[in-house]
C-alpha cells in the first residue's frame, strides 16, 4: 500500500483552483523532508556519473550532453539507420506501492515525420522502447507507463501502460496537438496499481494500471521511422517525487 502521505499533484495541473488547504498542502509536499526528490535539468558539462549506459542502436544514434546550454537538457539523436533508437533511464527506484510523481519536459524536433518517441517510467532502462508500435500497443516492457508518438501509425499522441504485460492503450489524446520544436509537459501520478496521466497540466487516459510492487525508472526515448532521416528530441527536464518514509 501507498504511504499513508500524500502523493503530489503535477504542480501545473489546474493549478488555478488549487485553493484551498488541502490542495495547496499536495503542492506544497515535495519541499517537506518527508519527500524524495529526484530531478534533473541536465546543467553542468557532462551527464552525472549516477545515469546507466544510454541505450543506443543504429548509425550515428547517441544521447548526448552539450555543455554551457542555457536551461541544459540532453538530445536523445535516432542516427540514420531504419527504427534506430536512442533511449536514457535513472535507474529502477521508486514503485507504486509507495506512490510516486514522474514530471517531465521534451522539446520535438524541427521535423516530426519519420519519428517515434515515448516519456514516462519503465521497469526496465535497457528496453528497445517499452512500446513496440502504437497502433496495436505491443510491449517490450512488462510494467511501465508512458506517453507515445509514433508516426508508423499516425500523427496522435497516445498514453500506454502495462500491468505484468497486460497492456491498456489511450489512443489519440486530443487534449494536445504534436508540432514540431515545441515543449511539452508530461506527468504520471502512480498510487499502489493505479495510474493517472496528465498533458501541459490536462488530465488524460482512464482505467490504467501498473504493477505497483514493481521498481521502475523515469524513461525516454526516440526512434527513427526511416532509414534516412536522423531526429533529435531535448530532453529539458525531469524529476520524481515520493514518500521518504512509510
Amino acid at each position: 500500500m501507498a504511504s499513508s502521505l500524500p502523493v503530489p499533484f503535477p504542480s501545473g495541473y489546474e493549478i488555478q483552483r488549487k485553493t484551498n488547504i488541502g490542495f495547496q498542502r499536495n503542492l506544497w509536499a515535495p519541499s517537506s523532508f518527508d519527500y524524495n526528490k529526484f530531478e534533473d535539468a541536465f546543467g553542468g558539462d557532462a551527464i552525472d556519473a549516477r545515469y546507466p549506459a544510454a541505450k543506443t542502436n543504429g548509425t550515428s544514434a547517441a544521447v548526448t550532453h552539450t555543455e554551457h546550454t542555457v536551461n541544459g537538457g540532453i538530445s536523445l539523436v535516432t542516427g540514420t539507420a531504419d527504427d534506430g533508437y536512442a533511449g536514457q533511464g535513472y535507474g529502477m527506484n521508486w514503485k507504486g506501492d509507495r506512490g510516486f510523481l514522474f514530471e517531465g519536459a521534451l522539446t520535438t524536433p524541427s521535423a516530426i515525420t519519420t519519428l517515434k518517441f515515448e516519456i514516462g517510467v519503465s521497469d526496465a532502462d535497457d528496453d528497445a522502447g517499452a512500446v513496440n508500435g502504437k497502433a496495436a500497443a505491443s510491449a517490450t516492457a512488462g510494467d511501465f507507463a508512458v506517453f507515445v508518438f509514433d508516426t508508423d501509425d499516425d500523427t496522435n499522441l497516445a498514453f500506454i501502460s502495462a500491468k505484468g504485460g497486460t497492456v491498456v492503450a489511450t489512443q489519440d489524446i486530443s487534449a494536445v496537438t504534436i508540432e514540431a520544436s515545441t515543449t511539452y509537459r508530461f506527468a504520471i501520478r502512480v498510487v499502489d496499481d493505479n495510474v493517472t496521466a496528465y498533458v501541459n497540466g490536462t488530465h488524460v487516459g482512464a482505467a490504467h494500471l501498473i504493477e505497483g510492487g514493481t521498481a521502475v525508472t523515469p524513461w525516454a526515448f526516440a526512434q527513427a521511422r526511416t532509414g534516412s532521416a536522423s531526429r533529435t528530441v531535448i530532453l529539458n527536464k525531469w524529476r520524481m517525487v515520493e514518500p521518504a518514509f512509510q
